[in-house]
């Protein structure tokens, strides 16, 4: 079990880093992109990740090193204050960072990266994005998504019981979530809220709400993998919000959270697969090119490389058609590869690799990890469903051919 956060009087500090200043993201091609990318992950991430994983939560000072390389604003316009990117570049990034088991990290940057900056940059008004999004790109403000409920999880339609009634001068919430990454350390979190009465999707609202408010309890949760990222329960009594707390308008989150979730699903495939190769790679080295398991290794190999292929394909057709379908099928195709994967890697490993007394027991944090992330971001099955849907919806839709002329009759002279 992941252990218990430390007391907010126990500073969390990083180990030391001598040398130069930590790199900065270089959107000037891919190649350069994705170098830089892992040397900031090589500088600020794999030096303090044993650490982090002990401690069952990252640093803030994680978070201001990643604004200061431009991470968040990957996929934010450059008029917004970000590099102007697109999903490829987000991907690309996640595999950097995973090339070492470091799923909980990803999954606490992730959230600003491909959620919450995004979703601000494209549906926040200017006073929004002034006091939220320029702090966030910085990595001076740490935001959380709180959609998961005690009583539902992937199923958000229907589970949402967490509620804002509207007053004359805003807003009143009141409800719980629960397994909320970054919740601990959250400066704003962005809620989902039922603002009408009933099971309708357009009865649910997003709202930006600062994490001090009164009547706003975070307590941190222990989890089964994902150590890394700070993860907590978040309840609110009679808090109290102003208008200007709504994101996008009343009753239209669902729709904005369509435009965005399929990003997040297609990088938590891409950093399932990244665990995968990451097992795969290190069991290859220990056994050797003589073990007779080799062949059923390059197996693995040949199924997480067309998977990858497939989610990098998905990321060239983000906002088109078919990207709710693509990210479904990603995400869940991905997540139980991964488990698979990373299982037989730790069997063919040996006993060793279920060992949790090392300094780092890498195998055994991959083990973990990916369980996990067959649940994050819609669980598989409901993926799944979401999949199904799309695949039925699409096979309903009449396929239109080439326009049909119709001829008229000749008529006699």
């Amino acid at each position: 079990m992941k252990p218990s956060m430390p007391s907010p009087a126990t500073p969390m500090t990083d180990q030391p880093l001598l040398g130069p200043p930590p790199p900065v993201l270089d959107p000037g091609s891919p190649a350069a992109f994705n170098e830089s990318a892992r040397a900031l992950a090589d500088a600020e991430i794999t030096p303090n990740l044993a650490h982090w994983e002990r401690q069952g939560s990252v640093s803030r000072s994680l978070f201001e090193a990643m604004g200061r390389a431009g991470v968040f604003g990957i996929g934010v316009a450059v008029e917004h204050g970000g590099l102007g990117l697109d999903l490829a570049h987000g991907i690309s990034f996640v595999r950097a960072v995973m090339r070492e088991p470091a799923a909980g990290v990803c999954t606490s940057l992730s959230v600003l990266t491909h959620l919450v900056a995004p979703l601000l940059a494209r549906h926040g008004t200017p006073g929004q994005r002034d006091r939220w999004l320029r702090p966030v790109l910085a990595g001076r403000c740490v935001a959380s998504v709180a959609l998961t409920e005690p009583g539902g999880g992937s199923d958000l339609v229907r589970a949402v019981a967490t509620t804002a009634r509207p007053e004359p001068d805003g807003w009143l919430l009141q409800g719980e979530k629960t397994f909320i990454t970054n919740a601990p350390l959250a400066d704003v979190l962005l809620v989902l809220a039922r603002t009408t009465p009933g099971t309708s999707a357009l009865g649910l609202t997003l709202f930006l709400v600062p994490a001090d408010l009164p009547g706003i309890v975070i307590t941190p949760l222990a989890t089964a993998g994902l150590h890394a990222s700070p993860t907590g329960r978040v309840s609110f009594e009679d808090c109290r919000l102003p208008r200007e707390a709504v994101l996008g308008r009343p009753g239209l989150a669902m729709v904005l959270l369509a435009g965005i979730l399929p990003e997040e699903r297609l990088a938590i495939a891409a950093g399932a697969l990244a665990c995968a190769r990451w097992a795969l790679e290190r069991t290859a080295r220990l056994l050797g090119a003589s073990d007779q398991a080799m062949p059923e290794l390059a197996w693995w190999d040949a199924e997480i490389e067309a998977a990858e292929t497939f989610v990098d394909a998905a990321a060239e057709r983000i906002g088109g058609p078919q990207d709710q379908l693509d990210a479904a099928l990603a995400k869940t195709a991905g997540a139980r590869l991964a488990q698979r994967v990373v299982q037989d890697c730790a069997r063919l490993s040996g006993p060793g690799a279920y060992r949790d007394d090392e300094p780092a027991p890498a195998m055994l944090s991959a083990l973990r990890d990916v369980r996990v992330l067959s649940v994050y971001g819609g669980s598989c099955e409901t993926v799944r469903d979401t999949a199904a849907a799309e695949l039925l919806r699409g096979a309903l839709t009449p396929t239109q051919g080439p326009p049909t002329t119709t001829q008229a009759t000749p008529t006699a002279p």
